[in-house]
C-alpha cells in the first residue's frame, strides 16, 4: 500500500517514522485547531496504535507516513479510516510545521484520494474538521470536496464541518 508522488512518497507508517509521528501530536502549533497537544506518552501509543491498525488488512484504518523523494525526511502522515458506510471512508492529514504552505498537504492529499478510489474500491471519502481551520476548507475545495449536507455526516460537535468527495 505505498504510492508516490513527483515530490512526495506515501508509505504504510512503521517504527521507523514512530518518534517523528508521536512529535506531531506533541507540537502545540501542529495541534491548534484539532485539539490539545499529547503528553510524550500519549503520542507514543498513538503512534505505536497506527503501526499496529496497518498490519490488519483493510478496511481497518490505514495511516501513511509522507516523506520527500529527494531527501527522504518525514514530512507527515495521512489516513483513511473506513466508515460504516458501504465504500466510504473519512480521510485526514498531518504535516511537519517546515512543510506548511508548500503544496505538500495538496500533493500528498490528492495522491491519497486517487490511492483510495482506484485501489481500495472506495466512492466516497469524507474530510471532517474545525471550521476556523481554513487551510484544510481550502485544501479540501482544491481537491473538488464539497461541503456535505448529508444528514449521515452531521457531526456532533457544532464546531465541525463536513466535507465529501464522490466519485
Amino acid at each position: 500500500m505505498q504510492f508516490a508522488t513527483p515530490r512526495f512518497t506515501s508509505a504504510l507508517l512503521c517504527q521507523q517514522w514512530k518518534e517523528e509521528t508521536a512529535s506531531l501530536y506533541q507540537n502545540r502549533k501542529v495541534m491548534r485547531l484539532i485539539g490539545e497537544p499529547l503528553s510524550e506518552k500519549e503520542s507514543e501509543v498513538v503512534a505505536s496504535t497506527f503501526i499496529e491498525a496497518n498490519k490488519r488488512p483493510w478496511p481497518a484504518q490505514k495511516v501513511w507516513s509522507i516523506t520527500c523523494n529527494q531527501t527522504q525526511a518525514f514530512c507527515g502522515i495521512q489516513m483513511l479510516c473506513k466508515s460504516v458506510l458501504q465504500d466510504t471512508a473519512e480521510i485526514g492529514i498531518i504535516l511537519a510545521p517546515s512543510m506548511n504552505g508548500k503544496g505538500a498537504a495538496r500533493e500528498a492529499m490528492g495522491a491519497l484520494v486517487e490511492f483510495g478510489l482506484e485501489n481500495l474500491n472506495l466512492h466516497q471519502i469524507v474530510a471532517q474538521f474545525e471550521k476556523r481551520h481554513l487551510a484544510t476548507k481550502r485544501l479540501v475545495t482544491q481537491l473538488n470536496f464539497k461541503q456535505s449536507k448529508d444528514s449521515r455526516f452531521q457531526p456532533s460537535k457544532t464546531n465541525l464541518v463536513t466535507y465529501t468527495f464522490n466519485r
